[in-house]
């Protein structure tokens, strides 16, 4: 038995440059970080006593005796990358909800696709289980959205992601001070809009889009980020979260709207709706005053975390 977790991520800049269809004519360049919220994958070998049946878990239970029988596609594709001779048990919770706008479909797929890994008996490393879960998600499930979820997800950390325009990519840390990056993970607050949705429909809405100044946005903020210049990049953020708005009218709605108007009311220096957009989490930046006052009035709706420096990793093995 072995259990694997994953990490959620937020990212920072560079967000939707990330489409193929873009950044097959023109690359991308994206920051981000992982942070200490997590899905979880628990996979054994069901013991032959029990059942002759296959079992996942999820929101649903399902039971099967073939693969193509399961009814979730992300978890019946992830299966059909190996091919098992034993019936298997899996179980998949997650600290936070899904289409919430923080990558948890490709932190749920790297978390399962290393524990299956761990079954198989195979190693794998970072870059080979990013490009299998954006494999599975993107080119067979044929699913609309960006390649960084993935990236995230299996290599963890707060870093910078270049990708080529054949889809190859390169992880490396941002080349920040300990104290810098203490003091900017502190001037941030992540807020719950209380929506969910299915994000297809917003993520296709980005695709053929001209997305040159959110590249152009992303290089700037990097090159803010060796400075150390804080308040820049409070700028600069706020600057990519209107330009990303303009991408498509089902970013934004009355109701985050509003909440937006509220959270720079209160103090938030520069936010954006984590994401596609639609849903999800709004991420707040500010001084340490400013957040603390974000976080007193709006307690309930307010989500704590800490970056997290870790990918996706087993946590538990029992041979």
């Amino acid at each position: 038995m072995v259990i694997t977790r994953s990490p959620f991520r937020i990212s920072f800049f560079g967000g939707s440059s990330d489409y193929k269809d873009f950044f097959s004519e023109h690359g991308s360049f994206l920051i981000g970080t992982t942070i200490d919220k997590y899905s979880y994958t628990s996979c054994r070998f069901r013991p032959r006593i029990l059942s002759d049946e296959n079992i996942v878990s999820y929101s649903e239970v399902e039971k099967f005796k073939k693969v193509d029988n399961v009814k979730n596609p992300l978890i019946r594709e992830s299966i059909k990358q190996y091919n098992f001779s034993k019936k298997l048990d899996i179980h998949l919770f997650a600290d936070i909800p899904s289409r919430t706008g923080l990558g948890g479909s490709s932190s749920c797929c790297c978390s399962l696709l290393k524990g299956l890994s761990y079954l198989k008996g195979e190693e794998i490393t970072n870059k080979q289980l990013a490009k299998m879960a954006i494999k599975i998600e993107r080119e067979i499930l044929e699913e609309s959205g960006g390649i960084q979820d993935q990236i995230w997800a299996a290599y963890g950390g707060f870093n910078s992601i270049e990708v080529n325009t054949d889809g190859d990519f390169f992880v490396k840390p941002m080349p920040v001070s300990e104290e810098f990056k203490k003091e900017f993970e502190n001037s941030l607050c992540l807020v719950y809009a209380n929506q969910q949705r299915d994000t297809e429909e917003i993520a296709k809405s980005h695709i053929n889009k001209d997305k040159k100044n959110i590249l152009h946005y992303s290089r700037e903020a990097y090159n803010l980020f060796i400075k150390e210049d804080i308040e820049s990049i409070f700028k600069i953020f706020l600057d990519s979260w209107e330009e990303k708005k303009s991408l498509s009218p089902l970013i934004m709605n009355a109701s985050l709207a509003s909440l937006e108007t509220q959270l720079k009311n209160c103090g938030a220096k520069s936010l954006k709706l984590l994401g596609s957009g639609g849903c999800g989490f709004f991420l707040c930046m500010s001084d340490p005053n400013n957040i603390k006052k974000i976080k007193e009035n709006f307690n309930d709706l307010v989500f704590d975390f800490s970056f997290e420096e870790k990918g996706t990793e087993q946590i538990f093995i029992k041979k």
